[in-house]
């Protein structure tokens, strides 16, 4: 909360912070109330009780109304100050439905950083504005009028695998939403000492391989899905032999990115077939 202080804020804005705890009691309320002791803008805490991100995720847009625009950031990541105008500013350039902003990595040791420019972590960027068919909730901008209009919410089916947010948007874009790029609207994520290993580093490939399966499964026809799981899983393993090749010069990040697309190839294979990935069981 601390980095919201911070802001910078235009004179036409109006900002309410909301915290949805999702959790079995409101363990976080205590916290919350000292965090936000003298803060500059009003802020809100609910506590949701049902167990999953998509529960959470629901109980947000439903407190947050049908009007206006709702930002997404997650909770181990602090904002720059211009992060909000520059989310709005191409909302309303674009007219976009959501509008989705870039994460700086980082890390505490140096020696770390190498990890930051592989696959694992590194995250493509695009040009302010552009367009954009998909999104996540670690930091994007949602236009609560369209959303509320075409009944978007998060899929509570996913509440324990993860993926909720990819088909969120998708189904957005389904809906007619346009998606856009906000290149400067930065936040920033620290990745603790347990994520820089290889065990860590693959299992989150493999989820997101699952996700994207399963994605596909409950949204499309089970030849459609198949056929696109397969190409994607050996489009990856193909392009991952190149990067296992590459690391002749690359080195070990040429070893790592060919490990990463190898995990989520397998991540999507065995999603297509079943196999399900509980993140995080409750």
């Amino acid at each position: 909360m601390r980095s919201y202080r911070t802001l910078d804020v235009r004179r036409d804005m109006e900002l309410t912070f909301l915290i949805v705890d999702n959790d079995d009691t409101p363990s976080s309320q205590e916290v919350f109330e000292r965090e936000t002791r003298d803060f500059p803008w009003p802020c809100r805490y609910v506590h949701e009780p049902r167990p999953g991100i998509p529960m959470a995720r629901n109980r947000g847009l439903t407190e947050a109304g049908s009007e206006g625009f709702f930002a997404f950031v997650d909770d181990d990541e602090t904002v720059t100050p211009s992060w909000l105008t520059e989310l709005v500013g191409v909302a309303e350039r674009t007219g976009a439905a959501f509008v989705q902003g870039p994460v700086q990595m980082l890390v505490d040791d140096a020696s770390d950083a190498w990890w930051l420019q592989t696959l694992f972590f590194k995250q493509r960027q695009y040009a302010d504005g552009s367009k954009r068919t998909e999104s996540w909730t670690n930091n994007v901008l949602l236009d609560l009028g369209f959303t509320t209009r075409h009944g978007c919410r998060f899929d509570e089916r996913l509440s324990f695998t993860g993926g909720e947010d990819t088909m969120f948007f998708q189904d957005v874009v389904r809906a007619g939403g346009l998606g856009a790029y906000a290149q400067n609207a930065w936040v920033c994520e620290i990745q603790p000492p347990y994520r820089l290993s290889w065990r860590w580093a693959v299992s989150r490939q493999f989820r997101f391989g699952n996700t994207r399966a399963l994605t596909m499964l409950l949204r499309r026809s089970r030849g459609r899905s198949m056929a696109y799981c397969l190409v994607r899983g050996a489009g990856m393993i193909v392009v991952g032999f190149g990067w296992l090749a590459s690391s002749i010069f690359k080195g070990k990040r040429g070893f790592a990115n060919g490990i990463a697309l190898f995990a989520r190839a397998a991540g999507v294979l065995s999603g297509l077939f079943g196999a399900r990935m509980q993140e995080y069981p409750r």
